[in-house]
């Protein structure tokens, strides 16, 4: 008897020690990791370089073994790591899945042993928009806790992206945030800190993430879509009454369409938007939220909503009602001209006889500082306005010429935009490598978009592959050229 009742205390006794484990009050201190991402980091201007650069950030435990962050600071990154509860230890984890677009990412670790003590965080949806909340994060292995209080809820565009996500403004003098802290109150979780300025934090709030979970976990995410049009409010009421709109002001006017490169808008410039999904359009282009009050027409296309689902609208075109179902695209940062970020890629660039050419990006013109649309030359900055068309998919630049003899006299040469080189047009980088194989009469000729410092430029066809053997000697280059189409950047999932 005594041998049965010692076995059976044996073995109920791990169970109780989980159970009791599984049911311990929830404390912050076992839910917010600290980050540590290691990546490569580039020069735009000098392509070719490469370097390394350490970010922290923190994020927070979830079901699934999965720890929520921003996505800022996870690009082209080489190495994560993983500390947990203020420990010294670091634990390898791995970028489960990132979406650049949404400013969200997941991360975890293949190492058992660290979930061991960890309590998933529960998330607020809806989020409160107004109140007190605390803002977390471990700094020097103490978990620091900040106040703030909610001043509203709004709708901007993400962190990283030209896509409409709502936001939380919260008062907080915490210093150095936006790096994926924890905004709580209580024990729920109600955002992400994206950004901080001042005494202001901006955080993703998680009536945003939730649904996004949702959709990663059942593997029906497709990344977030927009509506690829701008509209402008009835200003003056006669807009209405032209368009021959009956009764008060209410609906905004389309004002441009077909934003996304190749996909026909159902919208058309000047129809007047009454209403999407069944939420009435004012005059000010705002509706309202069941649980949010008045926010902007383009929360709705990201409110539950990802890219290939359909908005039903009610449109007010050539004088009469109607109804139009709006497929939503998904975005891309292909869709704009001068790309705002190129992540997970090695920035691409042509080498031809010292000449060096790159994409005009939003990475090369904020390599003139964070008020590059002042300091970076007027023309790069002008052209950060201009849209995607089928003849225009890049504007290419050429950056600097590194001197040779087989360049001389244009080594002054710089930020000047490439318009043809041996007649054909460059709709993007990789045209310079089609055009120089077919050079005219034995030399290159490069024609730049008028109004700039040269407008035509020719060069010694026979002497381009000794000039770049000698120059990436001179200047350490590994490649003449370095092109997606030849390395198709990583997408991650």
């Amino acid at each position: 008897m005594l041998q049965r009742l010692a076995l059976a205390l044996f073995v109920v006794t791990p169970f109780l020690k989980l159970q009791a484990a599984a049911s311990a009050p929830f404390t912050w201190e076992n839910a917010i990791i600290q980050i540590e991402v290691t990546s490569k980091a580039y020069n735009y201007i000098q392509p070719w370089e490469r370097s390394e650069r350490s970010v922290f950030k923190s994020g927070v435990v979830v079901d699934g073994h999965q720890i929520i962050t921003t996505a800022e600071g996870l690009n082209d990154q080489t190495e994560v790591r993983l500390k947990k509860q203020g420990d010294g230890l670091y634990s390898e984890g791995r970028v489960a899945w990132i979406d650049y677009q949404a400013d969200l990412a997941a991360i975890t670790t293949d190492e058992k042993d660290f979930w061991t003590g960890l309590q998933p965080a529960k998330l607020a949806d809806p989020v409160p928009i107004t109140g007190q909340v605390r803002i977390l994060r471990w700094r020097d292995d103490l978990l620091e806790n900040r106040q703030g209080e909610i001043e509203r809820l709004t709708v901007e565009n993400s962190a990283l992206s030209f896509v409409s996500v709502p936001d939380l403004k919260i008062d907080s003098s915490i210093p150095g945030a936006g790096y994926g802290e924890a905004v709580t109150v209580g024990d729920k979780l109600i955002g992400l800190a994206s950004a901080e300025g001042g005494d202001a934090v901006t955080a993703i709030p998680t009536s945003f993430i939730a649904p996004i979970l949702k959709a990663q976990q059942a593997k029906t995410y497709t990344g977030l879509g927009y509506f690829d049009f701008t509209w402008d409010p009835p200003e003056n009421p006669l807009n209405l009454d032209y368009l021959k709109l009956p009764g008060p002001a209410r609906g905004v006017i389309v004002k441009e369409t077909g934003l996304k490169p190749g996909v026909v808008s159902v919208v058309h410039p000047r129809d007047v938007i009454l209403q999407i999904d069944g939420f009435d359009i004012d005059a000010e282009g705002n509706y309202q939220d069941h649980q949010y009050k008045k926010l902007c027409l383009e929360n709705l296309s990201s409110r539950g909503k990802w890219a290939g689902m359909t908005c039903n609208f009610k449109i007010w075109r050539d004088g009469k009602e109607m109804d139009v179902v709006y497929k939503l695209p998904k975005a891309a940062f292909s869709d704009e001209l001068i790309e705002s970020e190129m992540f997970d890629q090695d920035p691409e660039y042509v080498l031809a006889s010292g000449f060096v050419f790159v994409p005009l990006s939003g990475p090369y013109l904020r390599s003139w500082g964070p008020n590059w649309r002042q300091q970076a030359p007027f023309r790069l900055a002008y052209y950060s306005n201009d849209k995607v068309t089928p003849e225009r998919l890049q504007r290419v630049v050429l950056s600097q010429v590194l001197p040779h003899p087989a360049n001389a006299g244009y080594e002054n040469l710089r930020n000047i935009v490439v318009d043809e080189v041996n007649g054909l047009k460059i709709k993007q980088i990789s045209d310079i490598m089609t055009a120089l194989k077919s050079p005219i009469g034995g030399f290159d000729i490069f024609k730049f978009d008028a109004g700039g410092s040269v407008e035509q430029v020719v060069l010694d066809a026979s002497e381009m592959d000794q000039a770049n053997q000698e120059i990436m000697a001179r200047y350490h280059i590994p490649a003449d050229h370095v092109l997606n189409t030849d390395n198709p950047p990583v997408v991650q999932k």
